[in-house]
């Protein structure tokens, strides 16, 4: 049985914040994501472009929170390599996921301030959230990943539809989209014997984000830059 762990650990929703460089990612109880689509990319490929894909999963997941389930744990099994090519080296990954996710938790803003996130105040494809200072108060929310912006890292962009291509780098306001791209730890070639599966684990220890100073009621003037939104899970794919 050939197994491959792919452990991305700097995922989709590292985004550089030049006003959040003091902030501190924090845990989320409730994190609810839609996968949209997974592919390899054969040897050819780049983190910017993914070459010769091979559709492991395409759809609609159910909502997974992955917060529910136990560290390492897979939060659900998706996708075949039965349409990978025997003989052919996939080095690099791509995921397709909605922007917006349902998520309960904290994080600390740029100012130091322990923000939760709160019902109510929402996220959009362009702005971030409000939160509290209330502990008490903290409810799920909508929160949304991958900030307006064209400097983005050229492994991740934004998409209208699951067969759009837009720049690498590029995420644009209204696209519920997004794309990224990760170089496989080892290379993987499909032999002949069994075919294997794709799994999918998680870890949200630092999966909120505070973006900026959102004031000492964490209610500020919510921007692409200041507020709460979708922050970094750990993932774990494994093939098998």
């Amino acid at each position: 049985m050939n197994k491959i762990k792919i452990y991305i650990l700097i995922f989709i929703f590292t985004l550089s914040l030049a006003d959040n460089v003091m902030a501190v990612d924090g845990p989320a109880s409730i994190y609810k994501i839609v996968i949209r689509k997974i592919e390899l990319c054969d040897n050819t490929s780049t983190i910017a472009s993914c070459k010769n894909p091979v559709i492991l999963f395409s759809g609609t997941s159910d909502a997974m929170d992955i917060a529910a389930t136990e560290a390492g744990a897979a939060a659900g099994s998706l996708g075949s390599l039965a349409n990978a090519k025997f003989g052919t080296s996939y080095t690099h990954l791509q995921i397709t996921m909605n922007r917006a996710m349902d998520i309960s938790g904290s994080a600390v803003d740029g100012a130091g301030t322990t923000c939760y996130t709160v019902n109510g105040s929402v996220g959009t494809h362009s702005l971030n959230s409000d939160g509290t200072t209330s502990s008490g108060s903290q409810a799920e929310t909508t929160l949304f990943a991958a900030t307006v912006a064209t400097n983005h890292t050229t492994a991740l962009n934004s998409l209208t539809t699951l067969t759009d291509t837009e720049t690498a780098g590029t995420v644009i306001a209204g696209d519920t989209l997004f794309q990224y791209r990760k170089a496989l730890t080892t290379n993987f070639t499909m032999t002949t014997g069994i075919i294997p599966t794709v799994s999918i684990a998680f870890g949200t220890a630092t999966a909120v984000g505070a973006a900026g100073n959102m004031t000492s009621d964490c209610d500020g003037t919510v921007s692409a830059t200041l507020g709460m939104y979708g922050a970094e899970p750990d993932i774990t794919v494994t093939i098998k």
